[in-house]
């Protein structure tokens, strides 16, 4: 904290009201009171007057801070605080997805004479993995019969589902939420039943309470910052209030997103022994089981991705009508986190669109998007259907002719190369890249000057692997066609070895 030299304040006529720190708050009070009080000497800093300006200067510098805090997280491009996007992204419709569950198959062998059901929800788990400080833990998504002395494939969905979880008791009020006791609940997975006198009765899911009629037995759901999921009942307006006393209970999936993508082989304990059922080795001697690997698992919206996505939702209001809304639209459906819509005419709409881990959606997440769709969501007539994105690997320069790139003195060559390659591959990688875009050399060459150290460099070829060019022309990639990160050849010289 720098003081002020109060002897060569200058005299101003009004106070400076665009004072934001606390030396040009100190400034202008004292600059303010040598026109109103002309007799007061600010010279020395042991005056009590000026340690009171200073200590009001303080005070203005605190709540200064928190204004401009305040007001940047008031706005979607500016706000920071996880909660604050979240708020925004509520106000405007949008309900980020929580991430989707990794899924993969598995081989059980029966080594009894007579044929077993091995039944959904049956858990089979990987060792313990350092990065989830646990086994991750998969489940059998439906009843699968596996032949005496024979094997069958099942498939499996990373998660661990807890059924009958009692949330609350209702006390009557309108609006009530309760929270579901475990982080990471993935989407479309809760269930919520309310007590009786018969049995618990099933209420349904909506995306708004709004939406929804007066006595309609329908919940929402919604994710805080801590990614803790609650259940949000409605007001008799919008939503029927479950009865003074009556207990919520909740069936629901929580997983661990993108960690729950593991290579073939490494899923195959059965966290609950069946007899006669065992997941087999892949060959004799050998530690990897039969299974998969298993893919398609991400992980909640980031701030980032939450604020591309929901004012483009926001902009469709729920109706697809020109070929941008379909495409927005489809960014609604968890698991979707980039999308292009064409149509050759007005009936018939063809989506692409990238799903976890930003690759071709699955058969799973496809029927989802067309079951979004088909919800009174199209113009009468219209067909759409997903198409299969092409995913176009760019490389920047080639085996024959590297990138020159020259490192300044004193910089770590070996890093800033690491770097360059780092900040190329995220340019040519989604959410950066985008369905049928022009790439040219000036972005390449943009992105490398970016990195710190870089002093010049000289891209002499940019090309698709699918269609190679020795130039650096411009590429343009079809609507289908999304270009991802390639293989970086770079030389360097220059900086310290």
């Amino acid at each position: 904290m720098t003081t002020p030299t109060y002897s060569a304040l200058q005299a101003p006529t009004a106070v400076d009201y665009t004072s934001k720190d606390w030396q040009a708050f100190v400034t202008s009070m004292l600059n303010y009171a040598a026109v109103i009080m002309p007799e007061w000497d600010t010279s020395s800093e042991g005056d009590f007057g000026v340690m009171l300006v200073e200590l009001f200067a303080y005070m203005g510098d605190i709540l200064s801070f928190y204004g401009d805090r305040l007001t940047q997280e008031a706005y979607l491009p500016t706000a920071t605080q996880r909660l604050s996007i979240l708020n925004i992204a509520q106000l405007l419709g949008y309900v980020p997805t929580n991430g989707s569950p990794a899924t993969g198959t598995v081989t059980l062998q029966n080594t009894t004479a007579n044929p077993i059901t091995v039944p959904a929800g049956t858990q089979i788990a990987t060792s313990f993995l350092t990065a989830a400080d646990a086994p991750i833990i998969y489940q059998i998504t439906s009843n699968v019969t596996v032949p005496a002395n024979s094997t069958a494939s099942a498939n499996l969905s990373q998660g661990l589902t807890y059924t009958s979880v009692i949330l609350g008791v209702s006390d009557g009020t309108a609006g009530q939420e309760f929270e579901i006791p475990q982080a990471g609940v993935e989407d479309g997975t809760v269930t919520v039943y309310v007590s009786s006198a018969q049995s618990p009765i099933k209420w349904n899911q909506v995306t708004f309470l709004v939406d929804s009629d007066a006595d309609a037995q329908v919940f929402s759901v919604s994710v805080d910052q801590n990614n803790i999921t609650s259940v949000q009942f409605g007001d008799n307006i919008n939503g029927a209030i479950p009865g003074i006393g009556l207990t919520i209970t909740a069936t629901y999936t929580v997983g661990v997103g993108s960690l729950g993508n593991q290579g073939a082989g490494l899923v195959g304990a059965i966290v609950n022994p069946i007899a006669g059922i065992v997941v087999p080795f892949q060959s004799a001697g050998s530690s990897l089981y039969q299974s998969s690997a298993m893919t398609g698992g991400s992980d909640p919206e980031t701030n980032d991705q939450i604020r591309a996505n929901a004012p483009l939702a926001y902009t469709t209001q729920q109706r697809a009508v020109s070929l941008a809304d379909y495409a927005n639209l489809s960014l609604q459906v968890p698991g979707v986190l980039v999308a292009n819509a064409i149509a050759n005419h007005a009936t018939s709409v063809t989506l692409y669109v990238l799903g976890p881990n930003y690759q071709a959606a699955s058969s799973g997440l496809q029927n989802n998007i067309l079951s979004y769709f088909a919800n009174n969501r199209t113009l009468a007539g219209t067909t759409v259907t997903i198409g299969t994105p092409a995913l176009i690997p760019v490389d920047i320069g080639s085996s024959g002719n590297h990138v020159q790139l020259q490192v300044m003195t004193n910089y770590n060559q070996g890093v800033v190369v690491a770097n360059v390659t780092t900040a190329l591959q995220s340019l040519l990688s989604p959410p950066n890249s985008q369905f049928g875009q022009l790439l040219q050399v000036s972005s390449v060459y943009s992105t490398i000057m970016s990195v710190p150290g870089v002093a010049y460099a000289v891209v002499n070829v940019m090309t698709r692997e699918d269609i190679t060019q020795t130039n650096t022309n411009p590429i343009q990639f079809r609507q289908s066609e999304i270009p991802v990160a390639g293989t970086m050849y770079i030389t360097a010289s220059g900086g310290i070895l």
